[in-house]
């Protein structure tokens, strides 16, 4: 009884032990994810931002010297188109960048009755690739002032009017590649940027249209180093050690403390499992009759014999732990088999 009650105070002051364990680790690994910061680098590209204004000739007609891109120009009147081209991109922490950019050109030229397939081409290259590089929380392009003859392109156009009637544009594109790293960052990130103006040469009258595909800024977070907090870390790690090392201790207590079941208990059991149909159990203690005629039989089967014989049950008495008759009742005589645990070590 001692043993018994010793054990189930074991199992439970182990099965506590394990549920604390547990809910424990649960709320440290918890503070495990709430102190861990994410490192990266949050940027916005604003897009590029292309603008012009038109150079003119010496005329009566306009008191400036310039035109804004609110107006449409007098073909003739153009002398140069001045381009303007900006870049900025902002970081919330320091980085390292390289920006590459240029402008080339290319004009086109159709025949106004089939636009299907060009009649001339010819590319040109306006500002050559250019880099800068730095360090900080900007990396930002201001480039003022290229100017684009018009009266080359025109006078090209004028030749091919002598043979069709011409349709031709000069395309001109911005090719942006941005790089950058950062210490917060594993890997270097960047992309490319493109945009374009079209200036028509053959028309009277001349506007740019100026693609509007990047007109909204991009923004994002370039995700970095994990970094966890290391004392929440030491602590959500030594609590699991502990809890393995519980539940490997409460395995081997559980197999320890066992009841194993000796050859006599497991020889009792198979009878009473084998023959249930045969056997009744009796309750309380056994009385035979002074008169009665004993007869002790050797074994069990030879009881299932006398069973099978008068057709009557086996009556089953467990005496103490150790010992346990198996008898059936016939008239005056009795018919019997005693199990000791002493007979089966």
């Amino acid at each position: 009884m001692r043993l018994r009650l010793k054990r189930k105070f074991g199992l439970v002051l182990y099965t506590m032990l394990i549920v604390f364990l547990s809910v424990l680790l649960f709320f440290e690994i918890g503070m495990v994810k709430s102190r861990t910061k994410s490192e990266g680098v949050a940027y916005r590209e604003e897009p590029l931002k292309i603008s012009y204004k038109v150079l003119l000739k010496p005329n009566n007609y306009y008191e400036t010297q310039y035109l804004d891109e609110t107006y449409n120009a007098i073909a003739n009147l153009i002398d140069q188109f001045i381009l303007s081209y900006k870049y900025q991109n902002t970081f919330s922490s320091e980085v390292d960048y390289k920006v590459k950019y240029g402008v080339t050109a290319e004009l086109v030229v159709y025949d106004s009755n089939n636009d299907d397939k060009p009649i001339y081409t010819k590319p040109y290259t306006l500002i050559e690739t250019k880099e800068i590089s730095g360090r900080g929380l900007m990396a930002k392009i201001d480039d003022n002032d290229n100017g684009i003859n018009y009266n080359d392109y025109n006078a090209i156009v004028s030749e091919l009017k002598r043979e069709v009637v011409p349709n031709a544009n000069l395309i001109i594109k911005f090719n942006t590649e941005f790089k950058a790293s950062s210490d917060k960052v594993e890997k270097e990130f960047g992309n490319k940027k493109n945009t374009s103006i079209t200036i028509p040469i053959s028309q009277k009258t001349i506007g740019i249209a100026v693609d509007k595909k990047l007109d909204n800024a991009s923004e994002g977070f370039i995700p970095g180093k994990t970094i966890v907090d290391p004392a929440s870390l030491v602590l959500a790690i030594g609590t699991s050690v502990i809890l393995c090392l519980s539940m490997i201790k409460f395995s081997v207590y559980i197999i320890k403390t066992a009841k194993k079941k000796s050859k006599y208990d497991q020889a009792v059991s198979k009878i009473l499992r084998e023959f249930d149909r045969t056997i009744t159990e009796a309750k309380g203690k056994l009385r035979i009759d002074k008169d009665a005629n004993t007869i002790e039989v050797k074994d069990f089967m030879e009881l299932l014999d006398a069973h099978d014989n008068f057709n009557i049950p086996i009556i089953y008495y467990k005496l103490s732990n150790h010992m346990c008759v198996f008898l059936v009742k016939k008239d005056n005589d009795i018919f019997y088999n005693v199990m000791k645990s002493d007979d089966y070590e």
